[in-house]
């Protein structure tokens, strides 16, 4: 039954009829005279929902038919929004549904985590209130209910927060992102110039390429070439424009190209004299003589049969996961810039060696243990040994055992994609989780970011907790992984959100490594009184696992010239922007130097992270392959690569129960469509050997 007919049913007579029907129509919108609209259509989150179609976004989108629902339960309940800049805030006007507060507050903050109470009544009447906030400033603004009016939730048509803004607005996102040609290796971009904002007239324009800068022209340069692409791939752009006051625009709208097909249609020549160099228990290593082309040669593919099973640079490559005592039969192919490939070598058999145990940390056999037909993102073990697996584009939970059974749990309630990496995105179990049944969650919500936990029993989600909120949202940067650390405390990854300055900002939620208390409170021992972050200045941080030692490390997606892995301390700043791995500005003597750095980013982009015998695994996308590299100290002194290009992308990697390691692919992650891919979750089992 609707909140209507509810309230409907609780009156008799034709006259209560009325005066409900009198009461829960739509008000006309009321805008005090003197002062500027500045909530309507801003970003706004809640502490609950209804349903999905009453979005604490319809609170504030200046339209009468649409409204904002909280949950029926206990108090309690807030909507926010944020403003974009600090405000001098006159007034809030509130225009009830039924349902309305019967007690609450106006609370006013600078940074979404200090809240300040600028109004407070209890004596709420419903229709439309007014309350005057003279003198209050902040850049959030929420309503705070605290005991309700009716027996429902709290349900509100309009949210609106009027003043005057004191700090200043940012230019408009640049429009009619466009290409003017487009060849085999090159796209030729074009724009219209961006409007300025207080900041004053644009600068410059920033070009980015998947999330990553490739270019920069001035603020009279509307216009950019994008050169040394590969032919017949699939591209996709996004242009910021900067003021002089540093102001940064949002996003354009992301533009997809697909370069054309190269006029090279002529194959390598086929590799000669594949041989094996070396066999194991779980690998084969081969060299073969180099192929000509009548452009060059960019790579070589090995296969398994059919299945490609490693894509190497030179002429020799170690092909790994191989089972013991087994017979394989490899074929080698070279490839030109142009994507031909050569016809195959001849075929060369080997024959792994018996089996060396298990109880180690080196990459032995890997095993399939299901697939995935979406972007399988987070993953948590359960204590009964099966995984939790996020989907990040069709918001499902999937719970797998190790035998590859799967069940759906279902779709988790608010999750919003971004077009990019948005999603749902990092799980966590609680661990406690026997006794409290607590699952963690971050996701990416129509306005923001935010971190929510819900009570898993019986392969079912339940009783949503909203923990943290605010935690900026954009198309690509949103971080996202979850983990509990030996202290107990939940650590959580925010990225800049394409907004450099946010990872310096302390008042900024993102660019952090965040640590909360497992009831989504603020530790007493953090860096700073009242503030979530651990650490700062990060980019976008992807990894997160601890050592033998109870420390803390990272791994970190750069920006065009370093990928990173560090060791976090408590309050650290690792840099971004101003130091990119170890270039740029790092000379500042409160920056904390990465362990180990990777480049250039176009060839690696770390994701997941997982530590087993003070070992560190991390897992690739651009570079296809995982990264075994030793602790010593406190240091990285080596690395060494596996399964490259064997199975695509490679986005999460987690030290499982049984001393293995579980690893998910997310092939077409960039471009597929949900729940239509081909991806796999793998184990690898690891060895003494």
């Amino acid at each position: 039954m609707t909140r209507f007919k509810r309230w409907c049913a609780a009156y008799s007579g034709a006259a209560a009829l009325v005066m409900v029907m009198a009461l829960i129509a739509p008000p006309s919108l009321a805008q005090p005279a003197a002062d500027t609209l500045l909530s309507k259509g801003k970003p706004a989150t809640a502490s609950s929902t209804e349903s999905s179609a009453y979005a604490a976004g319809d609170a504030v989108d200046g339209k009468t038919t649409t409204r904002w629902a909280s949950k029926e339960g206990a108090d309690p309940q807030w909507l926010s929004v944020d403003l974009g800049a600090t405000a001098q805030i006159s007034q809030v006007v509130l225009s009830w549904e039924a349902a309305y507060a019967k007690s609450y507050e106006i609370q006013v903050s600078a940074d979404n985590t200090t809240w300040n109470t600028v109004y407070s009544t209890k004596n709420g009447k419903g229709g439309t209130e007014t309350a005057t906030t003279t003198g209050a400033t902040g850049r959030y603004v929420r309503f705070y209910g605290t005991a309700r009016g009716t027996s429902y939730g709290y349900s509100l048509w309009e949210f609106q927060v009027s003043g005057h803004l004191t700090t200043g607005t940012t230019p408009a996102a640049p429009a009619n992102l466009r290409t003017t040609a487009v060849t085999d290796t090159a796209v030729s971009l074009a724009w219209d110039a961006a409007a300025a904002g207080s900041g004053g007239a644009v600068t410059k324009y920033n070009v980015f390429q998947h999330g990553s800068q490739i270019g920069t022209v001035d603020g009279k340069t509307l216009s950019y070439q994008a050169t040394g692409l590969t032919p017949n791939t699939q591209y996709y752009f996004t242009i910021f424009a900067e003021d002089g006051a540093g102001g940064i625009s949002p996003p354009s709208a992301e533009l997809p190209v697909k370069t054309a097909a190269s006029s090279d249609t002529e194959p390598p020549t086929a590799p000669a004299d594949p041989h094996t160099t070396a066999v194991t228990a779980n690998t084969v290593s081969l060299a073969w003589s180099a192929s000509t082309d009548n452009v060059g040669v960019v790579g070589y593919d090995v296969y398994n049969g059919t299945t490609k099973a490693g894509t190497f640079a030179g002429t020799s490559g170690t092909i790994d996961g191989l089972a013991p005592a087994t017979a394989y039969t490899f074929t080698v192919r070279a490839k030109d810039a142009a994507g031909n490939a050569s016809d195959p070598s001849k075929a060369v058999t080997a024959k792994t060696a018996g089996g060396n145990g298990g109880g180690g940390t080196n990459p032995g056999e890997v095993t399939q243990i299901t697939t995935d037909s979406d972007v399988p993102w987070g993953l948590a073990f359960l204590p009964d040994g099966s995984a939790l697996v996020s989907e990040r584009d069709t918001f499902r939970l999937v719970r797998i055992t190790p035998a590859g059974k799967q069940t759906v749990v279902g779709k988790v309630p608010g999750v919003d994609t971004t077009g990019g990496e948005g999603g749902l995105l990092g799980l966590a179990v609680s661990k406690d989780f026997a006794t409290d049944h607590w699952l963690y969650v971050f996701h990416t919500s129509s306005s923001d970011n935010r971190i929510v936990r819900f009570q898993y029993v019986n392969d079912k989600i339940s009783g949503e907790q909203v923990l943290l909120t605010g935690i900026a949202r954009n198309r690509y940067h949103n971080g996202g992984r979850l983990a509990f650390g030996p202290d107990g405390k939940l650590y959580a990854t925010t990225g800049d959100a394409q907004n450099g300055d946010n990872a310096q900002n302390l008042n900024s939620l993102n660019g952090k490594i965040l640590r909360l208390n497992p009831d989504g409170s603020v530790p007493a021992d953090n860096p700073q009184s009242g503030k979530y972050f651990w650490s700062y200045g990060h980019r976008n941080v992807q990894g997160l696992a601890w050592d033998s030692k109870g420390r803390l490390w990272e791994s970190e997606l750069g920006d065009s010239k370093q990928d990173e892995v560090n060791l976090i301390v408590k309050g650290g700043n690792y840099g971004w922007p101003a130091c990119e791995g170890t270039s740029g500005s790092c000379d500042n003597p409160g920056f904390i130097a990465p362990k180990r750095t990777f480049s250039p980013t176009a060839k690696h982009s770390p994701s997941g992270l997982a530590i087993v015998g003070d070992v560190l695994f991390m897992s690739e996308l651009t570079g296809q392959e995982v990264q075994r590299m030793p602790i010593s100290g406190d240091s990285l002194p080596s690395a060494k690569t596996y399964f490259t290009g064997a199975y695509g992308r490679l986005r999460t990697i987690v030290a499982a129960p049984d001393g293995s390691l579980w690893l998910t692919t997310t092939n077409g992650d960039k471009s597929g469509t949900p729940g239509k891919l081909d991806n796999k979750i793998l184990r690898i089992a690891l060895t003494g050997g």
